[in-house]
């Protein structure tokens, strides 16, 4: 389903498009652009949710790597880069190890040595690096004295912004189940036209939006949840 089927589903769903109505083929169309707009920005939201919770499975990448280059400290990670995949941890490919997140980040990092930034050695620990950049980046501790190739898994963005994009999901059962989730918050964002409610408060009282959430998270989950508690004993 793309982005932009899932925005039709949602204003048929709350009955803006109906019988003989023209469904929109695209975002730039002025006929019914405010909820066009508004449904876009629902879809948005309610993936945002998800990536954060880490629901869905085609966000991980494994292609994520890094060229080490001596007297060099902090490195660009990939443009389309959320977070490290799992434990976090960076694998230095040429020497066959892995390099972990140093305990405290650059804070504690700071405090325990004063001379983080100019030590060289062989990097044993990473760090996130709060400079402003377009992308996110890693510092590494000691600065690295050779090069070296490295590698990481990583959370890829999954978000969507084009009409022809499609839903992060792998078929329609999650497609549709998203998009009524969407629709809910899509409803109470347009009766709110001027933004006073709470939709977090609103949403977590809608029995539609829960019921359709706890389906979704049960079509995503990887494996049968269990249908009995405690322990067994023969």
């Amino acid at each position: 389903m793309t982005f932009l089927e899932s925005v039709v589903r949602i204003l048929r769903t709350v009955a803006i498009i109906r019988g003989d109505t023209d469904a929109p083929t695209s975002f730039s169309q002025t006929q019914l652009n405010a909820e066009l707009q508004v449904a876009q920005i629902a879809i948005q939201n309610e993936l945002v949710n998800l990536i954060a919770k880490r629901l869905i499975p085609k966000e991980r990448k494994t292609s994520g790597a890094i060229t080490l280059v001596a007297g060099t400290a902090e490195y660009n990670l990939a443009s389309d880069f959320v977070r490290l995949y799992g434990k976090p941890h960076i694998h230095n490919v040429s020497a066959n190890f892995d390099i972990f997140e140093y305990a405290g980040g650059l804070p504690q990092l700071q405090i325990d040595d004063l001379n983080y930034a100019t030590a060289r050695g062989a990097p044993n620990w990473f760090y996130f690096s709060p400079q402003s950049s377009t992308y996110k980046k890693v510092g590494f501790y000691a600065v690295p004295q050779a090069a070296a190739t490295l590698q990481y898994d990583y959370e890829a963005s999954i978000l969507i912004s084009t009409a022809s994009q499609d839903l992060p999901f792998h078929n329609d059962e999650e497609n549709f189940t998203f998009t009524e989730m969407a629709a809910r918050r899509f409803k109470f964002m347009w009766e709110d036209a001027k933004g006073e409610s709470d939709i977090a408060l609103v949403l977590e009282k809608d029995l539609s939006y829960k019921t359709a959430r706890a389906t979704l998270y049960s079509l995503l989950r990887s494996s049968n949840a269990s249908n009995s508690y405690g322990s067994r004993y023969c």
